[in-house]
């Protein structure tokens, strides 16, 4: 876990990372929590006490679906897709993630100029 991003930082952005790892396909509670750690170096290790009640504010909200598939010869899974207001939530929270990022990297050039 030394990796791992503060939980602060997370929150902010576990929204934005979580629509936007199931823009490509629909995924299983698991797969989401090892794709986050995979494609985020690391960074994000979240716990499933942690990953569900998000999948299910955001099926609240309407950005996601959840579907029980029964994979051949595996057991049944709830996958979860994201939906059209989910892409376009997943666009503005974006947006809004790079004027941050602009504004903290604006910030600090500042201060190493000083």
């Amino acid at each position: 876990m030394a990796n791992a991003f503060p939980p602060e930082l997370v929150r902010g952005c576990a929204e934005l990372v979580l629509l936007t790892i199931l823009i490509p396909r629909p995924m299983y509670g698991y797969e989401i929590l090892t794709t986050l750690e995979e494609r985020g170096n690391g960074g994000f290790q979240f716990k499933q006490g942690t990953l569900y009640p998000l999948l299910y504010r955001l099926e609240r909200e309407g950005w996601i679906e959840a579907q029980w598939v029964e994979p051949e010869g595996a057991k049944r899974r709830k996958t979860y897709r994201i939906t059209r207001d989910g892409r376009r939530a997943q666009r503005a929270k974006a947006a809004e993630w790079r004027r941050l990022q602009e504004a903290v990297e604006a910030l600090l050039q500042e201060a190493g100029r000083g």
